[in-house]
């Protein structure tokens, strides 16, 4: 009692700290501090503060290290799973996907939400009644055979891994973004600058630092989230909306669709839209008349700049000739790949050109069955996927007893609920700040922090005036899903300090996340490969210092891959969720409730969800079928987060087969005699 009273005065002053944190960025605003200072303010403080916890928390105890001594109260691990499943996708991502998507965004909080309960029920008090250090720990357990669960052990590494990567590396894209708009440095920089906030938080005290920079970070958001939204609609100019052609007063929502109603009936916009299907066409002749089409091209540019040399052209004539020909394809290869992924993205600007909030849903019901079936399925997948999160179950294996572990189910619960309650608003209202402050604007009052944003990274933000009417079209803006909540307040005219308030909101995000997910690595390579399978004599200390090498090496390598730009936060992260929904959500719950599941059935089940789920990844994935240019592969309709409606149920039926065609049949193994066995009867174990 006396330590979760310790805790609760500590982040009692802490959260006190961050609002006198707030108040002093508004004052400093208010006595004519630049904005770039203002940034500067808000991210190293919280920064700062994240390191001054895990200095503090740094440990070289194995069990601190790993578990964080399985003393963390439920409460406060609660929190912290909050913390680490508010990643950057749920903090800033799925307000920018409502704000293009309508409602059938909203399947992403109903599967994210939906697969704590599922935790709650099938896996978390289960788990936590054995000591284990990882996911593998278990699963090599209870699918142990004659190699004693290596070749399980050594599948879970492997999945592990390439479901942790695949969602740190939108972690730390998200870090890049906030530092980069925020501190003012190229993106590459921002991305190994963030880099250094996620090693101060994970790297010298293991788990045992991650959660209460966990816990702070979730302050953070929720305090950030809150403020946030009431900000928004104080400041908004239209709250209570008024239209006038009706008039009368509208709420957010309405007046969202008269709006969109208006743009869909706008011949200006549809004209634009028509203007990208028409230069989408134009590639895909283009790329059919390959490789004709390209040598044509550039011999003209060629021949461009030769008349620039020698006729007497102005030195800038000369110069915008060579830069027409330097960005040129180098050849038919990637003339073929860039013409693919620029018609791929005008086909995307059509489609996101229409407005989805309101005119595309009658009385609350789909459109049409594909579209229902599309929402179950996303959502499906996303609930499958948050039980078998490996940085998630490891949560549970933090608290005193299963007890506290459902307690910090339920806590994680209600943090989560704050925030997602608050997205669907947010994304209302940006749509609100936007169709309010952009749309029908003249292009020479376009405000500052357009460029701001477009400087960062090509295709970030941008305004073109595709029909050349010099007024903004709906259709003519370019804002990523990715920045739609950092930039909204900008947009809106609101001081300035609250952008910086929403980038330090999420950058905790996306710092919890990455640190989980690190640990996660960390884990899996050193306890369950090194530990488990080369060197079974290891002292605890060299298993500490193994964990802490793998940990920086997975983060410098994250954060190189994401340097390279490689796509949408939303659509990351969802690749992680199909991967971990498919490959370990059935051997988990086929190992707590199926008695007879065997090693055979739980290799089948990882090996097939694993390849399917990839391969169909990689199939509708746009990008990576612009290299063959090709269109996107989509069975029933399904994109690729979706995919485990697919590839869940291909798992468990080779569950099934596996373990019945498998010849070692045994009795009820005593690890599932232990798992229904209630908990006061129960002596854990460390391993």
């Amino acid at each position: 009692m006396s330590f979760t009273l310790s805790l609760t005065r500590f982040f009692a002053v802490l959260t006190l700290a961050f609002m006198v944190c707030i108040g002093s960025a508004a004052v400093m605003e208010l006595y004519g501090v630049a904005r770039q200072w203002i940034g500067y303010y808000f991210i190293f403080a919280t920064l700062g503060a994240y390191a001054v916890i895990g200095l503090l928390s740094r440990t070289s105890d194995i069990h601190e290290y790993f578990v964080a001594s399985r003393t963390v109260p439920g409460i406060y691990n609660g929190m912290a799973t909050a913390a680490d499943w508010m990643s950057a996708a749920s903090f800033l991502g799925v307000a920018g996907t409502l704000f293009y998507s309508g409602f059938e965004a909203l399947a992403l909080l109903v599967g994210w939400t939906g697969g704590f309960v599922l935790i709650a029920l099938l896996v978390a008090p289960y788990l936590r009644k054995f000591s284990y250090y990882t996911v593998g720990d278990f699963l090599a357990e209870r699918y142990s055979g004659e190699d004693e669960g290596r070749v399980v052990r050594l599948f879970c590494i492997g999945v592990t891994i390439a479901i942790s990567f695949v969602y740190v590396i939108a972690q730390i894209y998200a870090v890049g973004l906030i530092t980069s708009r925020f501190a003012g440095v190229e993106f590459g920089i921002g991305v190994f600058f963030g880099l250094a906030g996620v090693l101060v938080c994970s790297f010298l005290g293991g788990m045992r630092a991650v959660t209460w920079t966990a816990v702070a970070q979730c302050i953070v958001m929720i305090i950030t989230m809150l403020l946030m939204i009431g900000s928004l609609m104080m400041f908004s100019s239209r709250n209570p909306k008024h239209d006038a052609e009706q008039g009368q007063k509208v709420g957010f929502a309405e007046y969202v669709r008269i709006q969109e109603q208006r743009i869909l009936n706008d011949p200006k916009e549809a004209d634009v839209r028509r203007m990208y299907l028409h230069e989408a066409q134009r590639y895909e002749l283009l790329i059919d008349a390959l490789p004709t089409s390209w040598v044509e091209g550039y011999e003209a540019r060629r021949k461009n700049l030769e008349l620039a040399r020698y006729d007497g052209s102005t030195f800038q004539e000369i110069k915008t000739a060579e830069r027409v020909l330097n960005d040129y394809p180098k050849d038919v290869k990637e003339a073929r790949k860039r013409w693919s992924q620029e018609r791929q993205r005008l086909l995307e600007k059509v489609k996101t050109s229409v407005p989805h909030f309101g005119v595309n849903v009658d009385k609350g019901k789909p459109t049409d069955w594909s579209a229902a079936f599309s929402f179950l399925a996303v959502a499906f997948t996303l609930m499958c996927g948050t039980v078998a999160l490996p940085h998630i179950i490891v949560r549970f294996f933090t608290t005193p007893n299963a007890s506290q572990t459902r307690w910090s189910v339920v806590v994680a619960l209600g943090c989560i609920l704050l925030v997602y309650l608050a997205s669907p608003w947010l994304s209302v209202i940006a749509k609100v700040v936007v169709y309010d402050n952009v749309v029908g604007l003249n292009y020479a009052d376009v405000p500052n922090w357009m460029a701001a944003w477009s400087r960062i990274t090509p295709g970030l933000a941008a305004i073109q005036d595709i029909n050349q009417d010099g007024i903004v079209q709906f259709a003519e803006i370019s804002l990523s899903p990715d920045i739609i909540v950092l930039v909204t307040p900008e947009i809106a005219g609101l001081p300035f300090f609250l952008s910086g308030l929403i980038a330090a909101g999420g950058l905790a995000a996306a710092l919890s996340t990455a640190d989980g997910l690190l640990m996660a690595i960390a884990a899996s390579l050193s306890h369950d490969l090194y530990y488990k399978m080369l060197d079974p004599e290891a002292t605890s200390q060299r298993r500490v210092t193994m964990s802490k090498i793998a940990l920086m090496t997975a983060a410098l390598l994250a954060a190189w891959v994401t340097s390279l730009q490689p796509g949408n936060i939303v659509l990351l992260v969802g690749a992680a969720f199909a991967l971990a929904a498919s490959s370990l959500f059935v051997p988990l719950v086929a190992g707590i409730f199926w008695s007879r599941a065997t090693r055979k059935g739980a290799l089948w089940a990882m090996g097939t969800g694993f390849c399917t789920s990839a391969t169909y990844l990689a199939l509708s994935n746009s990008s990576f079928m612009g290299f063959f240019n090709a269109d996107p592969v989509s069975l029933l309709g399904l994109s690729g987060v979706a995919s485990g409606a697919i590839t869940v149920p291909l798992s468990a039926l080779a569950m099934v087969l596996g373990s019945t065609i498998d010849g070692h049949k045994r009795e009820m193994p005593e690890m599932i005699v232990t798992l229904r066995t209630p908990e006061r009867t129960l002596e854990t174990r460390e391993l």
